[in-house]
């Protein structure tokens, strides 16, 4: 009685099951059955029709009047199988038949494992876990239904089989040569935690599983944490290679990559027809036709058709068609067709034919044909456009237009149109428009230089320096009795803006003679309250409103600056006068008509002009 309500209870749940399976592959499907005292092929009828399929095989194969007595609860059509016939049949599943024939004999030189990975306090079968010989690098990762077969070669008497899943514990097993389906026990790993360097590995491996890997390399790149070490290994693509799933657990001292490949390391040299990928850490030489990317840092030489990107710092020799990225520092020297990129500074010397930036501090040379850029300091920067340095310059930065340093410049800076220090020059500013320094130790060239103080010299048309030598100038001399000047710059050297007026009577008639001119001088001190002038300027002089022909008085003046009060002086000297006239303009022979000097020189250049030159004087008041 008992037997039969057992054998109605297998019943119903085999056909709640069986109902509940459409879809699943025949051999997955999980069956309730038992058989007690049954035949063989009683037995296979009775799972075929659980299971919603139909057996093919030929008698001769199996015992079909042994009798059978087992139950199974849950068990997929494999493991029932499996069950029944101790691995002496193999089955093959050909539309809506399960194959059974007789199972081939094992070589030597090969084997096949297969079988479940179950979770050990669920007893739920696991998905993607990664099945590996350590040895031959052969690997399988278990499929939706827990399910993985793998096949080795040359297997040795103690070949172990790794078995790896995130948050599971590393498990090893001895695997039997019996042909029958091992069932692969896991724990969950609960003592493990995550440190930050774990956190950092982790956000890598999903970026390269998201973007770089097929479904297979995924679970194995993210269940196994091994290092595996090869001399060498050959490979037609990722994964299609001597390294097989596992390249990306391999560090190798020689790799060949037909178009490319994947690994965790290269600790000699690596060639790829097309690209190389490395998650590690790379040493010796990498040759690619267009591009290198590692994970780590690089020692050695890196050279790439288009570019090469590295995660770590690079020391060595770096060169590529188009761009260079590196995340990490750069060190010696470092190439690229377009732009070299350094994310945590660089002490290389970079080259490029367009632009080299550097997050943090270079400390070589970088030269470009457009532009440098260093947010920390920088040492010679050489571009056709402009150059920019956050903080401090050493050495020499030189640019078609533009320089800029945030802070100090230990050298010279030289543009085409502007420099620009933000504190401290020590050594020299040359531009073609115009220099700015906070600070200048050294010399200033330029059209017009602006600092707040000066510890050198700056020449140009126009120097402006805050803290430096500024002089308004009140004066007279034998042919103007009212004139206007402007000293500005340093007292070593200083521009001259100069204006003075004139009114005379010319034949009945009022005229007014003005001039404007510019000049240069310096003023070295004598004594405590005593300077020496020497000044050099040339002044347009126009009659009322006329500015068409040559009339311009020149001036070489020598004399003493006393300053008899804070910020007012007396100076007074004597002049050299040169004045070139355009003899065919009227009324400018009359400029000596109150006071004519003793004209020493008095000669005519050519038909137009005529130089006239004497000895004169000067006496004016300063302020400032």
């Amino acid at each position: 009685m008992r037997t039969r309500i057992a054998a109605l209870v297998f019943f119903v749940l085999g056909c709640q099951q069986a109902s509940a399976q459409q879809g699943i592959p025949y051999l997955e499907r999980v069956l309730t059955i038992s058989f007690n005292n049954e035949r063989l092929d009683a037995a296979l009828k009775k799972v075929s029709q659980q299971g919603g399929f139909t057996f093919s095989y030929s008698p001769s194969i199996l015992e079909a009047d042994r009798i059978v007595n087992h139950s199974f609860v849950n068990k997929t059509v494999r493991e029932i199988l499996d069950q029944l016939f101790s691995g002496s049949v193999e089955y093959r599943v050909r539309g809506k038949y399960i194959i059974l024939t007789k199972a081939v004999a094992r070589s030597k030189d090969t084997e096949v494992y297969s079988g479940y990975i179950i979770d050990e306090a669920t007893g739920q079968r696991l998905r993607d876990v990664t099945v590996y010989d350590p040895v031959t690098l052969s690997s399988a990762v278990t499929d939706q239904f827990g399910f993985f077969q793998i096949k080795i070669d040359k297997p040795p008497d103690d070949l172990r089989l790794a078995i790896n899943k995130q948050n599971y514990s590393d498990t090893l097993v001895v695997p039997s040569r019996s042909g029958r389906l091992l069932n692969i026990p896991m724990k969950v790993d609960k003592e493990r935690f995550v440190t930050f360097a774990d956190s950092v590995q982790s956000k890598m491996k999903r970026f390269w599983t998201k973007t770089m890997l097929f479904t297979k390399q995924k679970s194995t790149f993210a269940n196994v944490q091994d290092t595996l070490y090869r001399k060498s290994q050959i490979s037609f693509v990722p994964f299609i290679g001597t390294n097989h799933a596992l390249s990306a657990n391999v560090i190798n001292d020689y790799s060949f990559n037909i178009l490319g490949g994947f690994s965790m390391g290269v600790r000699k040299f690596e060639i790829g027809g097309l690209f190389n990928i490395v998650t590690g850490d790379v040493q010796g030489a990498q040759l690619a036709g267009t591009f290198n990317a590692v994970g780590g840092s690089v020692r050695g030489g890196q050279f790439a058709g288009i570019f090469n990107a590295n995660r770590g710092s690079v020391t060595g020799a770096q060169l590529a068609g188009i761009s260079n990225f590196n995340w990490g520092e750069v060190h010696h020297f470092s190439a690229a067709g377009t732009v070299n990129f350094a994310r945590s500074g660089s002490d290389a010397v970079q080259l490029a034919g367009i632009a080299n930036m550097t997050v943090g501090d270079q400390l070589k040379p970088h030269i470009a044909g457009v532009f440098n850029l260093s947010t920390g300091n920088a040492a010679t920067q050489v571009a056709g456009t402009y150059n920019m340095a956050a903080r401090n310059v050493t050495g020499w930065q030189g640019a078609g237009i533009l320089n800029f340093a945030g802070k100090n410049v230990r050298g010279v800076q030289s543009a085409g149109i502007l420099n620009f220090a933000g504190k401290e020059v020590r050594g020299a500013q040359i531009a073609g428009v115009l220099n700015y320094a906070t600070k200048v130790r050294g010399v200033q060239v330029g059209l017009v230089n602006v600092a707040d103080s000066v510890g050198g010299v700056p020449i140009g048309l126009f120097s402006v320096v805050l803290k430096g030598y500024h002089k308004i100038e009140i004066s007279a001399d034998e042919i103007f009795y009212t004139n206007l000047a402007f000293r500005t710059g340093v007292r070593q050297f200083y521009n001259i803006l100069t204006a003075g007026i004139k009114t005379q009577s010319l034949e009945g008639d009022t005229a007014t003679h003005w001039t404007f001119g510019y000049g240069i001088g310096t003023a070295p001190r004598l004594s405590k309250k005593l300077f020496l002038n020497f000044d050099i300027t040339a002044n347009q002089i126009v009659q009322g409103s006329s500015l068409e022909n040559l009339n311009i008085l020149n001036k070489a003046y020598l004399g003493l600056d006393y300053q008899f009060a804070r910020k007012m002086s007396l100076t007074f000297g004597a002049t050299l006068n040169a004045y070139v006239t355009d003899r065919t303009k009227e009324g400018y022979w009359n400029l000596f008509s109150d006071y004519k000097p003793n004209v020493f020189y008095n000669e005519d250049l050519g038909n137009t002009a005529n130089v006239k030159m004497w000895v004169g004087g000067k006496i004016g008041l300063r302020f400032l």
